[in-house]
């Protein structure tokens, strides 16, 4: 029986829109290529890994899984953002020994993926690192990216302890033009955020996760704008980033339930590193519009617990839930009750790619995230040169392995000192 062995592992991490860990398992020449979700001291924890993994068979993946899930028993959530990008560079390293593409070996059937984009507000979304808070780059002057929302520079970005104060980024009519932008683009289907500021924002309600009826109001004016510029044969999304309490939720739903959003992401913090599930029961059923949930869950066990939740659209991040593996069985799962499987991403190009094979083979998948917009190079770090997505899809080739690697001149331009 064939055999490969592996020789090395390697990470970096670099900051992005969001921070970015690449992974690279080595055996001998050839190498598969994964990327982590963010998460502080991914980096650090290498080492440790390395020596799981050394000698191991690249071929025998259920075999490493394992090994590092019992290897990190004690340790956290955290190990799972690395396991997962290891998880990816295996089926990008096995792909490529078979010369085989990811989405053949999973026995996938969906060629085109489509993706909506993550519009934020009228601009784009600021830079964060992985604690949320933000990030002055050089590469952000000149793109079309918010500023002037945040008064504070070390407080979370999202979440009730965030201070903000409103400016046009986040009018009807600033949501309505990019909506429509977007739309020209070819998307056919588009999130925007609504825990956003308000000409009425009162930082003292926003701390018990509350809004007076002037805010929803505005919320709802928002919404009905967006619904209005782009008709009704886009989908539209709404993410409220776990901001609110159950009874401020509801309100908001019920103010735009008429505008037919496809889903209201993350309400409350019913779902954040330590989840209460079962406050997501109060929502769905006070609530019509779909409830999407699951960027901050790990393995397939933690979205079987959705189950009793009424929460019909999933979305996993397999960049940390537990890579293609994991992905493969939570669509899986989804798939067996008829749950819409719809990816958090917001990855890089190699991220969103091992996204795109799992859903190749999701029965139930509805769309995949795109979080890299107004990223100026997002899609400039991967070889070989060519569009990732087009007008609003991903288009899966017969290219071994995720199809895409990192183009590492490139990487250097931006981050001199990455080793992989």
């Amino acid at each position: 029986m064939r055999e490969l062995r592996i020789t090395d592992l390697k990470v970096a991490t670099v900051q992005a829109n969001f921070e970015w860990t690449f992974v690279r398992v080595y055996a001998g020449d050839l190498y598969g290529t994964g990327e982590a979700g963010p998460a502080p001291g991914l980096r650090g924890m290498s080492q440790h890994f390395r020596r799981l993994l050394l000698g191991e068979d690249a071929l025998k993946i259920r075999r490493i899984e394992q090994k590092i899930r019992w290897a990190t028993l004690y340790a956290g959530t955290s190990t799972y953002h690395l396991a997962s990008a290891i998880n990816i560079a295996l089926y990008d390293l096995v792909g490529k020994y078979l010369n085989v593409p990811v989405w053949g070996i999973l026995g996938g059937y969906r060629d085109e993926v489509r993706v909506y984009v993550d519009a934020h507000g009228g601009k784009g979304l600021e830079a964060m690192n992985s604690l949320l808070l933000p990030e002055k780059l050089p590469w952000l002057t000149g793109t079309e990216v918010e500023s002037g929302r945040l008064v504070t520079e070390n407080n979370p970005i999202h979440g009730r302890l965030s201070i903000e104060k409103w400016n046009s980024d986040y009018s009807p009519e600033s949501y309505a033009d990019r909506a429509r932008r977007m739309v020209a683009e070819g998307y056919t289907a588009i999130k925007f955020d609504l825990d956003v500021p308000t000409p009425y924002t009162d930082p003292r309600l926003i701390m018990s996760g509350e809004l007076s009826l002037k805010d929803i109001d505005y919320l709802a004016s928002i919404v009905r704008a967006v619904r209005e510029a782009v008709g009704d044969g886009v989908d539209i999304m709404f993410d409220l980033h776990w901001r609110y309490s159950v009874n401020t939720a509801v309100r908001i739903c019920k103010a735009i339930e008429q505008y037919r959003p496809r889903w209201i992401e993350d309400p409350t913090p019913a779902q954040i590193t330590i989840s209460n599930l079962d406050e997501l029961r109060l929502i769905t059923q006070n609530c019509t519009i779909p409830i999407e949930t699951g960027e901050n869950l790990y393995t397939v066990y933690q979205f079987k617990d959705l189950l009793n939740t009424g929460v019909r659209v999933w979305a996993p991040d397999i960049v940390k839930a537990g890579g293609v593996s994991e992905g493969v069985r939570i669509a899986e799962l989804a798939s067996m009750y008829d749950i819409e499987y719809s990816p958090h991403n917001i990855s890089s190009p190699i991220g969103t790619m091992a996204h795109a094979h799992v859903a190749s083979a999701a029965n139930t998948f509805g769309v995949l995230e795109f979080h890299g917009h107004d990223v100026p190079f997002w899609g400039d770090v991967i070889k070989p040169k060519r569009r990732v997505i087009e007008k609003g899809y991903i288009k899966l080739t017969d290219e071994p392995g995720l199809g895409v690697d990192l183009d590492m001149d490139v990487v250097r331009r931006y981050w001199p000192d990455v080793e992989l």
